[in-house]
């Protein structure tokens, strides 16, 4: 077996870590009604999210789908 084929073996495990620790740390603020809210470590693992770490979520209060910017936890 080659040495490329661990490399998603070490690579998945530390993504999955790293979003655990972020989705920890983060609130959410809707960016269609500006409501702050959390997001469970699995969800903010994996919805779709774009460079910066918005993430494209469901706002619990609006209902709106839309990019919700990370907010720190007081």
């Amino acid at each position: 077996m080659s040495g490329a084929a661990f490399v998603p073996v070490i690579i998945i495990p530390i993504a999955l870590v790293t979003q655990f620790v972020f989705a920890s740390r983060y609130d959410w603020r809707c960016g269609n009604c500006g409501q702050t809210f959390s997001l469970s470590p699995v969800a903010a693992a994996l919805l779709p999210h774009r460079f910066g770490g918005g993430k494209l979520a469901r706002c619990p209060h609006c209902g709106t789908r839309s990019w919700a910017s990370p907010v720190p936890k007081r």
